[in-house]
């Protein structure tokens, strides 16, 4: 069916506008401006960012702020070509007493986000989780200074502590958050693990200060590392480091799905993930859509750590071998593996590597089949082998099977404790899209760039922020946007382009619709191209294209992310 726009000169007029407002520059790679912008860079300490994508709206980015005496937690959002939208220095999400530390935060579905930390307003007794919701607009929703999702008695002898938290979508507006909790072992402090999800008024919906996800009884042991993602309706699934079999196999692997009621679903204090000899840890996680989820992890049953990984279906069954499916065993160690889909039925992960070097870590990569079988070279692909070390890999699933990584870089530095921050693009088939060893997205020599966190953009490309000492020494927020699409100032600039290039077109406005296809226009109509997406949109909307030019009885883009945005 066709739909056609009328009456459309005060959008297109709106439209020229947006045009100029998001305009990027003319480079696949880093997209803003030479080695980031800033995010926060007031006087006092910014560090632990984290972030949440807007597609192409933008980000939102959240950090612990000491610009008072004490920590408190502060939020920015930058539009899609790193520009700050709220206050210089960002709004203010938490002031209370004491500090408030290491946020973590999800989108809300309306522009908007839901942040979590760690808050220590009881002083000496005992840390705590709270949240708050923020608006689009930069205001806060829910009571000042945050709602409680876990919060103990003040006053008491040994107090306990809520940490290590972690956060996904709970859809409907609200969140999921896990944690890591010391109420029933307050003096030794060994961790059990509790769940709570919120609503989007900040209400909790599950027991309250949480379902217990792995509970004790007379036996107590140690948890780590918790990771977790949305099991696909409404619910969450969790995994940790757990050292309950300490004396017979060290730290293990566990995990548990928890449905958008609150109840445990799988076996009581979870599933086995691995529980061979030796330790297991640094756990990455990735939803494949529905309940299934894989799982990778470094371990060390061979006296050197390999890279391992588990599917688990959605009543918690392993798919893969027992003990989990082996993915690198080179020589010395590789460790830290990340994790994400492949847009398909099987997930890309890439791991720091010791193969060449006893001291130096390089960054190596597999592809995994449905059935947990590599896809890729033996022992992996190769993603940078340069000097120094290259580590703290963050990972995003891009277009076409293909994943983007950034990674902190020690080869510019005269010492290994101050970094830069690299970043690459493997396609499907585990070539390098960008330049060998790596691209540099900020490196300035003499200062660090790390603690970096990283997310989609919405449109195959990664939005990532980091703390960065170039100001003296002064901890602040940097932010960097990177795409495969090579940005186009307009449709002309597109058509010019050879068949087969991926490039990005932003804000044009779509003026016909049909089934599988539309076209967008130019604000003047002076240009108009066809866009190839089953995506639905209708004329007057707004929409940001990124895919490959192609040609056949015309010039169009065959479109791997259409993103609608709102005119300012």
């Amino acid at each position: 069916m066709r739909r056609s726009l009328r009456h459309s000169g005060r959008l297109l007029q709106v439209v020229a506008v947006v045009c100029a407002c998001v305009a990027l520059r003319a480079v696949a790679g880093p997209v803003w401006q030479t080695n980031g912008a800033p995010v926060c860079a007031v006087s006092g300490v910014q560090e632990t960012p984290n972030l949440a994508s807007l597609g192409a709206d933008g980000m939102i980015v959240v950090w612990a702020d000491r610009r008072s005496e004490e920590y408190d937690i502060y939020a920015q959002r930058m539009d899609a070509r790193g520009a700050e939208v709220w206050a210089a220095g960002g709004v203010a999400i938490c002031t209370a007493t004491y500090d408030q530390q290491f946020p973590a935060v999800v989108p809300d579905g309306s522009g908007g986000a839901i942040v979590v930390w760690q808050d220590g307003r009881l002083g000496d007794d005992g840390l705590e989780i709270y949240a708050q919701r923020v608006r689009a607009n930069g205001t806060t929703v829910w009571q000042a200074d945050g709602v409680p999702v876990c919060t103990h008695l003040a006053g008491l002898t040994d107090p306990p502590t809520a940490f290590s938290h972690v956060v996904t979508s709970g859809g409907s507006g609200g969140a999921i958050v896990a944690w890591r909790d010391t109420r029933t072992d307050p003096v030794i402090g060994n961790t059990e693990i509790y769940a709570q999800r919120l609503d989007s008024n900040g209400a909790p919906l599950w027991t309250l200060d949480g379902v217990k996800l792995l509970g004790f009884g007379a036996q107590k042991w140690a948890t780590r590392n918790p990771v977790i993602v949305p099991d696909g309706s409404a619910g969450a699934v969790v995994l940790w480091q757990d050292a309950r079999n300490a004396q017979a196999s060290a730290n293990d692997l566990y995990a548990q799905r928890v449905t958008a009621a609150g109840t445990v679903q799988w076996a009581v204090n979870g599933v086995v993930v691995c529980n061979a000899a030796s330790d297991q840890g640094y756990p990455g996680i990735v939803s494949l859509g529905g309940s299934a989820v894989v799982v990778v992890w470094e371990d060390r049953r061979s006296g050197n750590y390999d890279i391992y990984a588990q599917k688990l279906d959605a009543v918690g069954a392993a798919q893969w071998n027992a003990n989990g499916r082996l993915v690198c065993d080179s020589a010395n160690d590789q460790r830290t593996p990340r994790v994400v889909g492949d847009g398909a039925v099987g997930v890309i992960t890439a791991w720091t590597d010791k193969r060449a070097s006893s001291v130096y870590t390089d960054i190596y990569a597999q592809k995994l089949d449905a059935n947990g079988a590599p896809v890729w070279n033996s022992g992996g692909v190769a993603v940078c082998l340069a000097a120094g070390s290259q580590t703290r890999i963050r990972m995003s699933a891009g277009d076409a099977g293909s994943a983007l990584l950034s990674w902190m870089d020690t080869r510019g530095e005269a010492t290994t404790a101050v970094y830069d921050l690299y970043s690459q693009t493997l396609d499907a088939n585990g070539s390098l899209r960008w330049m060998a060893e790596g691209l540099p997205f900020a490196a300035l020599a003499g200062t660090s760039q790390r603690m970096q966190q990283a997310t989609g953009d919405g449109m195959g490309g990664l939005y990532v922020v980091w703390e960065d000492d170039r100001n003296a020494g002064d901890w602040d927020i940097y932010a960097q946007r990177l795409s495969p699409h090579t940005p186009v100032s307009g449709i002309v600039e597109s058509k010019g382009r050879p068949d087969g290039m991926l490039i990005s077109l932003p804000a044009r406005v779509v003026t016909a619709a049909f089934d599988g296809y539309f076209y967008i226009q130019e604000p003047d109509r002076s240009a108009g191209i066809k866009i190839v997406s089953p995506e639905a949109v209708s004329p007057g909307d707004l929409v940001t294209v990124a895919g490959t030019i192609q040609t056949d009885s015309e010039r169009y883009i065959s479109a791997s992310f259409v993103s609608k945005i709102t005119a300012p």
